[in-house]
This record gives C-alpha cells, sequence and structure tokens, in this order.
C-alpha cells in the first residue's frame, strides 16, 4: 500500500458522472416513488464519498490535516461501507427479500454483518488502539469479498427473469472484474503506475454505474409502460361499464315500451270491448248473453296481464321456466277444451337465460298454435314435443282436419302470420306441414339466447 495522496483526472470524471446519477435519480424517486431507488442512491451517495476523498477537493476545502485523517482512518471503512451498499443494492434489484430462505438472502444478511462490522472494528482499532499492520486483514477481506461475488454472481444469473436484472448484472460483472484487477496490482504497488489500486476500481464502479443506469432507466421505462397500459385498461373498463349501463337503458326503455304496446293492445282493446258489452247490456234486453261475453273478456284480461307480469320478471328467465310455463298453459288450456293431449319435454336443462321480450314471443306462438287447433282444426288429440340441444325446439301436432297453407297466405290470416313475424322478430323459423293433421314447429337457435 502507498502513503500518498493521489490527484488525477481519472476520479475528477468519475465523482461528476456519480454526482450526476445521484440527483437524477433523486430527481427520478420523487416522480416515481420506486423503492429500489433509495437503494441505488445509498450506493451511489458512499460510492461518490469514497471516490471525492481522492479528487484532493478535501484538502482544498478543509486542508490537508483532513484529508490525512480522512485517509488513514476512514479510508478503509468507507470503502466497506461502500462495497456493503453495492451488494445490498444488487440483491435488492434481484428481489431477495422475498425468498428469506435462500441462499442469497442468508448471504445478504452475512455480508452486510461481516462488511460493516469490519469497518467498525477497523476504525476503532485506528483511533482506539492505534493499529498500523493490517495486511492480513486486508487481503483476508478483499479475498472473502471476492469469494462471496462471484457465488452470489453466479446464484444471480440463475434467478434473473427480466431484462432490468441482466443489466444490472453485466454490471456487476465488469465491477467484478476491474476489483480484481485493483486487487492483483495492489500487490505490486509503484508510483509509477498510471492507474493505481484505487483508481481501478473507481473506473469499475463507473462501468457498473453505466449498467445500473441504463437499468434503471429500463425499469422506468417499463413501469411507465405498465401505468400507461393500466390506465388504458382503466380507461377501456369505464367505457365497457358505460356502454353496458347504456344498453342495460335502452333495453329496460325497450321493455318498458313493449310493455306498454302489449298493455295497450291486450288490455285496452279488451276495456273497449267490456265497456261496449255493458253498455249493450244496459239497451238491450239480452243481459245474460251480454254478461257471459263481459266475463269471458275480463278472464282473457286477467290472463293477458298475468303473460305480461310472467314476461316481465327476471326469475322466469330460464329456458326451464319457460317450457315449464308452456307446459302448465298448454295443459290447463287442452283440458278445459276436452282435447286429449301428450307433452314431452326434456328431462333436463341447463342455466342458459332468455329475457322477457323472447319468452314472451315464443309463448304467444304456442299460445296461437293451440287456439287454432281448438277453434279450427276439429281435432281430438294434440301431441307437443319440446327438445333442447344446439335450438329449442317446440313442435305442435294435431289429429285434426288440416288446412292449405297457400289460402292461409293468400287471404293473410293473422294467427298464423303473426306467429311466423314472433319468430323472425328473435331470429326463429316456422314451419308447417300437413300430416294427418297439422304439424307446426318452432325453431330458436341458442345463440340467439341472450345468456348464451
Amino acid at each position: 500500500m502507498h502513503d500518498i495522496t493521489i490527484v488525477s483526472v481519472i476520479p475528477l470524471l468519475i465523482f461528476g458522472a456519480i454526482l450526476l446519477a445521484f440527483i437524477y435519480h433523486i430527481v427520478l424517486y420523487f416522480f416515481n416513488k420506486d423503492q429500489l431507488l433509495i437503494h441505488y442512491l445509498f450506493y451511489l451517495f458512499f460510492t461518490g464519498l469514497f471516490v471525492f476523498y481522492r479528487t484532493g477537493f478535501v484538502s482544498l476545502l478543509f486542508g490537508q490535516a483532513a484529508e490525512n485523517y480522512i485517509y488513514f482512518y476512514l479510508n478503509e471503512p468507507i470503502q466497506m461501507v461502500y462495497l456493503a451498499m453495492y451488494f445490498n443494492f444488487i440483491l435488492q434489484s434481484i428481489e431477495v427479500a422475498k425468498a428469506k430462505d435462500s441462499f442469497l438472502y442468508k448471504s445478504w444478511v452475512f455480508i452486510m454483518v461481516i462488511l460493516l462490522g469490519y469497518a467498525l472494528l477497523f476504525y476503532i482499532a485506528k483511533n482506539v488502539f492505534q493499529f498500523e499492520h493490517y495486511p492480513i486483514a486486508f487481503v483476508a477481506i478483499r479475498v472473502f469479498i471476492f469469494i462471496l461475488t462471484a457465488v452470489m454472481l453466479w446464484q444471480c444469473f440463475q434467478l434473473r427473469h427480466i431484462t432490468f436484472q441482466l443489466f444490472i448484472l453485466i454490471g456487476c460483472s465488469f465491477y467484478f472484474v476491474f476489483g480484481g484487477i485493483s486487487f492483483v496490482s495492489n500487490m505490486f504497488l509503484s508510483d509509477k503506475m498510471l492507474i493505481y489500486p484505487p483508481e481501478w476500481l473507481m473506473i469499475g464502479s463507473f462501468v457498473d454505474i453505466i449498467f445500473f443506469s441504463i437499468a434503471m432507466s429500463y425499469r422506468n421505462k417499463l413501469q411507465w409502460e405498465n401505468m400507461n397500459l393500466a390506465l388504458l385498461k382503466d380507461a377501456n373498463d369505464l367505457i365497457a361499464m358505460q356502454k353496458e349501463v347504456l344498453e342495460k337503458q335502452t333495453a329496460l326503455e325497450n321493455e318498458r315500451n313493449r310493455i306498454a304496446a302489449d298493455m295497450h293492445d291486450d288490455l285496452g282493446s279488451g276495456l273497449t270491448k267490456i265497456n261496449y258489452l255493458s253498455q249493450m247490456a244496459l239497451l238491450k234486453n239480452s243481459e245474460e248473453e251480454h254478461l257471459i261475453k263481459i266475463h269471458k273478456t275480463s278472464s282473457d284480461l286477467v290472463g293477458n296481464m298475468s303473460e305480461i307480469i310472467w314476461a316481465m320478471k327476471e326469475d322466469n328467465n330460464t329456458i326451464e321456466d319457460l317450457v315449464t310455463y308452456i307446459k302448465m298453459y298448454a295443459v290447463d288450456y287442452l283440458e278445459s277444451n276436452n282435447l286429449d293431449y301428450k307433452i314431452t319435454i326434456p328431462e333436463s336443462f341447463d342455466t342458459t337465460v332468455i329475457k322477457g321480450e323472447k319468452r314472451r314471443a315464443i309463448f304467444l306462438s304456442v299460445k296461437e298454435a293451440l287456439h287454432n287447433i281448438v277453434k279450427h282444426a276439429q281435432a281430438k288429440k294434440v301431441i307437443v314435443v319440446i327438445t333442447l340441444e344446439s335450438s329449442l325446439s317446440i313442435t305442435i301436432h294435431d289429429n285434426g282436419i288440416g288446412f292449405d297453407y297457400e289460402v292461409v297466405k293468400q287471404n293473410h290470416i293473422n294467427g298464423l302470420i303473426n306467429m311466423q313475424k314472433r319468430m323472425n322478430s328473435i331470429n326463429g323459423t316456422t314451419t308447417m306441414e300437413q300430416n294427418n293433421g297439422t304439424c307446426i314447429t318452432f325453431t330458436i337457435p341458442k345463440t340467439e339466447f341472450d345468456g348464451y
């Protein structure tokens, strides 16, 4: 070891670079509050301190005595603290604290204790006991550092999982090489050296800081990109939520309009008819006949109102609810009109949702088909088969007299035309054929259901 103060351009340049990096990363920390930057700033501070007292500024600012004191009493402790902060930053950058049972975490704690403990004991030994000769301690601590650095670098390269950490480890590798040069050159110390051992260490730190700064810039870039992606995702989620709310409001408004139209068509015409019949009952003597008609019309209105309420209730929004309701209606309607019947439905159902407007369109089509059988077909028996596979299929087959479909189309018979319109409105199909009576099939693909 040599006993002279070295003043050269290398420490000045490196100190300037460290100072700029320190200021830049302080500003960066106030912008993004990245906790890793705190560990990096500690490393930069003690690295800068290590380089600063070799620039000649200490003698210039505080006198030669202050520089001599730092060189003889604080040189080794500051270098150990700077190395401790170096190891701390490396291991923090690969998130070693998250794996407390790992070798690296235990090494991190061990190294910090050894280096900081050595720095403290060295300072006490120099100041209290005036300890002068320490070649064994000097060599031993550096051998210890190099061995553990090599092991830790190997472990870190195996654990790295992002580009940021790769930049950190490349910088560490350069620092390891320059540290080795510093250590070896210290064994052949000469005043004629162009670059002294501490300056090799400074150069290693400078190269290391370049890679560290690249790594931190890359990390910061990723964080900003992730933040922008998160903001974009939040904005898209908000737009999607607003779109969903708007769709629900539109659907609600459409449902209100449909209910209003149904009530106007079913209830309005029924109430008008009741009003007319009641007036006729008052003016004519055939009160009983008109009262019977009034009773029938009011009963139909009650039924229609029940159907509207059933279609409105969200509790009835599955296919199983729809099929069960159709079966109950068909049983009651066919029995009340003295017709034999057989109704077959699936043994099991899924939870597919089919909401009000489509449920009502399907039910009214089935209702119209059954009404036509009772009114026109002169049938004795009705078979209803409901299947559920890729489509919901409802087949209604009677053994009546049948009809001429071309005549129906030419005369625009409303019942059959309305069934087709309702099916078309929900992208379903209606097929009619004559086969020992009339067979009508309603088919609705499951892809048209709201919950599919």
